[in-house]
């Protein structure tokens, strides 16, 4: 178990995160650091160290930790529920967890789920455990020696040219607002969770951008509309009249005289009008908000789009991201960088 200096430390954090922001609760671990620098703690009886043992107290202590470095806190509660499942699954305390124990259950969970699911599921126990051998709490990690389980590579699902297309004909007979939302995300790759807390005074039309805060890591990130989403973004924001801030709000369906102020859209709202519109398109696949995203920056990689602007436009820390999981393959662009490239000496 790490030591007691980091027992306190650790029981304060987790106490205080659901009170404080993230940027304050780091200056609060900075701040308790400084107080208790040179400091010896030490532990008065036994009571506190059982108590710190339990899984529960310990998966708070991990979920604090997440916080600090800046993690969502969807991406929190995914850790957690995971760590927790697993642990409730072997009945089982943490310190006490074996590489048997590890493989056993993703051997278990392997014969219901497909092979990148488990892939995903080593990663989320990889990292609970790191985190507990890095703190001091377990003496060996358990899935760090655990190999063979590597995640199988899926065919991207981007639209082909086609495909693209289809929709923004497809979107072409739907309401403006539809259409609008169609052409800002094939021309943006914003993801749902972005798009969906936009408001009206983050786009400047006369440049023909946007600018918000990602949904990832939490940076300002600019992205810019093509003439077709200007045009059809201007058109919609013109016909509004309400008060709403949301750049994309729910309609009216019940006419102007029945009270009911729009408001932003959903998540799932998102989804249902990307869906459709792929639906009405002819595509027999779910064109999710995701699809079109893909779709963005497979688009600008045909274009000979450099991938650190893909990657800087997409909103991702890491190019490998952008190259592996949103850049179909072409054996046409493959083609035409070898015709570029290659010569006979």
């Amino acid at each position: 178990m790490g030591n007691i200096k980091e027992t306190v430390i650790n029981r304060v954090i987790v106490e205080m995160q659901q009170w404080i922001e993230t940027k304050v609760l780091k200056r609060l671990e900075e701040a308790i650091r400084s107080a208790l620098y040179g400091c010896k703690v030490e532990e008065e009886g036994t009571e506190l160290s059982t108590c710190m043992d339990d899984n529960m107290y310990i998966l708070q202590v991990f979920a604090a930790n997440k916080k600090l470095e800046g993690r969502k806190e969807i991406s929190i509660m995914q850790y957690v529920r995971h760590a927790k499942n697993f642990l409730d699954d072997i009945d089982k305390n943490y310190r006490n967890v074996t590489k048997d124990d590890v493989k056993v259950y993703l051997a278990r969970y392997s014969q219901n789920h497909k092979p990148n699911t488990v892939s995903n599921m080593k990663q989320f126990l990889s990292s609970f455990f790191t985190w507990l051998h890095d703190e001091g709490y377990i003496t060996a990690n358990p899935v760090r020696s655990i190999k063979g389980i590597r995640p199988v590579e899926v065919r991207n699902k981007a639209m082909t040219v086609e495909e693209e297309l289809a929709v923004r004909d497809a979107a072409g007979k739907r309401s403006a607002r539809d259409r609008a939302i169609i052409d800002v995300l094939l021309s943006t790759g914003m993801r749902v969770s972005e798009i969906q807390r936009i408001n009206r005074t983050d786009v400047d039309l006369d440049d023909s951008s946007i600018t918000f805060l990602g949904a990832k890591n939490g940076r300002y990130r600019t992205v810019y509309l093509d003439p077709r989403a200007r045009k059809h973004l201007f058109e919609y924001l013109k016909e509004r009249s309400d008060a709403c801030e949301a750049l994309f709000a729910t309609e009216n369906k019940y006419g102007e005289t029945c009270g009911i102020e729009p408001k932003r859209m959903s998540k799932e709202e998102y989804e249902h009008v990307a869906k459709q519109t792929g639906k009405s398109a002819g595509i027999d696949r779910a064109c999710t908000v995701h699809v079109y995203r893909k779709t963005f920056a497979t688009r600008l990689a045909d274009r000979e789009c450099p991938l650190q602007t893909i990657q800087e436009l997409m909103g991702h820390a890491d190019a490998g991201t952008t190259a592996k999981n949103y850049v179909a393959k072409s054996k046409a662009r493959t083609k035409k960088a070898c015709e570029k490239y290659l010569f006979v000496a």
